[in-house]
């Protein structure tokens, strides 16, 4: 399952880097903006598959930035990620799920292999 656009959005630009290379090998085309508008203006002019999400980030968290993106591509498929463990974490992933993303427990920092597993289940589920 290669060939696929994915979008990765995070206020961190190494996580961008991380994405591309165990994924542009496998032929995914990985695209990395900082931040939830730089992501609206990125679904706005291309189609992707799979939209990354990070739940912090400064301006528009990830829970508003998956409830503007899903408004403009509802068939992508947005996916929860974080660096942080602690309780806001249920909620911020009930208020993602509730918005139109889907939680496959990304946390950072990624186990070798683990951005590939998460991006074939999520594109298994999707079909």
């Amino acid at each position: 399952m290669s060939g696929q656009n994915i979008l990765v959005v995070d206020d961190e630009e190494i996580i961008g880097i991380v994405f591309d290379r165990e994924l542009k090998e496998k032929g995914f085309h990985v695209d990395c903006v900082l931040g939830g508008e730089k992501a609206l203006e990125a679904v706005r002019n291309k189609k992707y598959d799979l939209v990354f999400i990070d739940k912090t980030m400064p301006g528009m968290d990830g829970v508003e930035t998956c409830r503007q993106l899903m408004k403009i591509c509802p068939d992508t498929v947005a996916i929860f990620m974080t660096g942080s463990f602690d309780r806001d974490n249920i909620v911020k992933e009930q208020q993602f799920v509730a918005a139109g993303g889907r939680t496959y427990y990304l946390y950072k920092p990624f186990a070798q292999g683990e951005i590939h597993e998460v991006v074939q289940k999520a594109l298994s589920e999707r079909k």
